[in-house]
């Protein structure tokens, strides 16, 4: 069974977009992994971790059992604490094993992706043990990921794939929220 077809156009951009973000990365050298990128509080590495932590999540994987570091600035609630684990325990991982990580969870990502059977609709475990649907996930991670390889390419100087299927998704979580943003606005 393949992903349902409302599903496919997520699946594809996501992936796309990790790709990218393992080929913008994989020449670094060690300390171009430390770089601040414009996320508060996180390097290209931390960026990369999250990447691959979310994914890892996607897969059903278990969450890490770790605690985290309490002088972390940019960590201020919950859903910035729930992120951080996936970060903070690859926090101190080598180049090599962050690529080697990226391109595993991408093989595991891709074929969990072609055997997916699950309708849209299908209730999934969201972050913080909320649910949404399958499709609400499958969009907001083609978003995530391709906003965070902008923000690594914003970083790295290497500029692109504006016009990529994770660009168009983007546009359109973003044009989605715009009428709650003016209304709010509006008082």
């Amino acid at each position: 069974m393949t992903v349902h077809p409302s599903l496919q156009t997520y699946a594809d951009s996501a992936t796309h977009s990790i790709e990218a973000i393992a080929d913008l990365v994989k020449p670094l050298a060690e300390g171009e992994w430390n770089r601040r990128t414009p996320c508060p509080g996180w390097s290209v590495r931390d960026i990369v971790s999250h990447v691959i932590g979310m994914e890892c999540e996607m897969l059903g994987d278990p969450r890490p059992i770790h605690t985290l570091p309490r002088d972390l600035y940019h960590v201020q609630n919950d859903f910035t604490r729930y992120m951080e684990m996936q970060v903070d325990v690859r926090r101190h991982h080598t180049a090599p094993e962050m690529t080697s990580e990226l391109e595993y969870v991408l093989i595991r990502r891709a074929r969990q992706l072609r055997n997916e059977s699950r309708a849209p609709e299908t209730m999934v475990r969201a972050p913080l043990g909320a649910e949404q649907t399958l499709e609400v996930a499958h969009n907001m991670r083609a978003f995530d990921v391709w906003v965070h390889e902008q923000d690594l390419r914003a970083t790295l100087g290497r500029p692109g794939n504006l016009d990529s299927p994770g660009a168009h998704i983007t546009r359109d979580v973003l044009l989605a929220a715009l009428p709650k943003v003016v209304a709010k606005d509006a008082g």
